[in-house]
């Protein structure tokens, strides 16, 4: 079914009207250039921009800001991220060795094509940590792959800013949520209960609607490990899955869920959509626009099992207190990428937000 465009626009409007209590004010002008770089810390902002067919990329650091025309490749983009996120689909279940070894083929040509358009022509240092605001059909890019360094994305570099305003609050607790029909979820949440102190779980069996949006509004930290289905037609539609039913991204927004820090352990919980004018729609960006200051989530399909190493080297360093980019790009670094599974989470999972 699809739903009514007035529904949409409603759902919209909140995202701008509503506030979330203790949430940093909205920035409500442009920031400047200076203002940028003094927060960036050393970090690299890199802005991209659409006229046509033709990206370009404006790159901020502590020296200068350039802008780096990166040509008429656009449609091209666009076929190689479907390309990609079509082999890693295949290889979440391959159906033979030989399937997975073609897969991973695909999937490895796809990002060597995208670092070589989208990364490489902007001459940055390898190891640089990034601050990512993509455009269009780049909010779908596996960036935590194109880049060898830290990488944080962004709707905005506004946007960003605003994430930084949110201070830790210690006095809140650890939320851990653990959807039903998911293999490995209830030992993934048990296994992350030993890393944090003052911890709430809720397993398959409580984790109901009332109870998980109540116990992540008031959290520092959640984790969802659960299903989660897309709706590229209405992504505020999009949900994930708890115990009894889904849970859209419009209700999570309209009941002001914005703890400080989640981490999205589901199918497709990157994958925003851009609309015309740029506005972007999905999960991870209605999360930031509530006053959330980081998000971890994945733009594809995940391994149920596997993904547990992954979260667990993300919660030692978050626990650690390393930020959202730094956590991830650490944990990534520990994944045997030559498992179609491992290889899978090592590419599609990537941080927003500056926390």
């Amino acid at each position: 079914m699809i739903v009514a465009d007035d529904e949409l626009a409603d759902a919209r409007r909140s995202a701008w009207l509503e506030d979330v209590a203790g949430a940093p004010s909205r920035v409500t002008s442009v920031p400047g250039i200076g203002t940028v770089r003094a927060a960036l810390g050393g970090r690299v902002l890199v802005e991209y921009g659409r006229h046509g067919d033709r990206f370009v990329a404006v790159v901020v650091d502590a020296a200068r800001a350039r802008v780096v025309d990166l040509g008429e490749v656009a449609g091209d983009v666009g076929d190689t991220l479907r390309a990609l996120v079509f082999a890693l689909r295949r290889m979440v279940d391959p159906s033979s060795r030989a399937a997975a070894e073609a897969a991973r083929a695909s999937a490895d040509l796809r990002i060597a094509r995208l670092r070589a358009t989208l990364v490489e022509p902007l001459g940055l240092s390898p190891d640089a940590e990034l601050v990512v605001v993509p455009v269009g059909v780049l909010h779908g890019a596996p960036w935590s792959a194109l880049h060898d360094g830290p990488v944080a994305l962004a709707p905005s570099a506004a946007a960003w800013l605003r994430t930084r305003a949110r201070v830790p609050a210690p006095d809140r607790p650890v939320v851990l949520v653990a959807g039903p029909d998911l293999r490995g979820a209830q030992d993934e949440v048990e296994a992350l209960r030993a890393l944090h102190r003052d911890v709430q779980v809720l397993g398959a069996q409580d984790s109901r609607a009332d109870a998980v949006v109540a116990a992540v509004a008031a959290a520092d930290l959640a984790h969802l490990a659960c299903h989660g289905a897309l709706r590229s037609d209405n992504p505020m539609f999009s949900s994930v899955v708890l115990a009894d039913g889904p849970v859209t991204v419009q209700e999570l927004h309209r009941a002001g869920v914005a703890p400080r820090r989640l981490v999205l352990a589901s199918c497709h919980s990157g994958a925003d959509v851009a609309y015309e004018g740029d506005e972007v729609l999905g999960l991870v960006s209605a999360i930031l626009s509530r006053g959330t200051a980081g998000v971890v989530a994945s733009i594809a399909a995940v391994p149920d099992v596997e993904v547990v190493d992954l979260m667990l080297a993300l919660h030692r360093r978050l626990a650690a207190g390393e930020t959202m980019a730094r956590a991830l790009h650490g944990a990534r670094g520990e994944i045997d990428r030559d498992t179609p599974a491992g290889f899978v989470n090592w590419c599609t999972f990537s941080a927003h937000g500056a926390a």
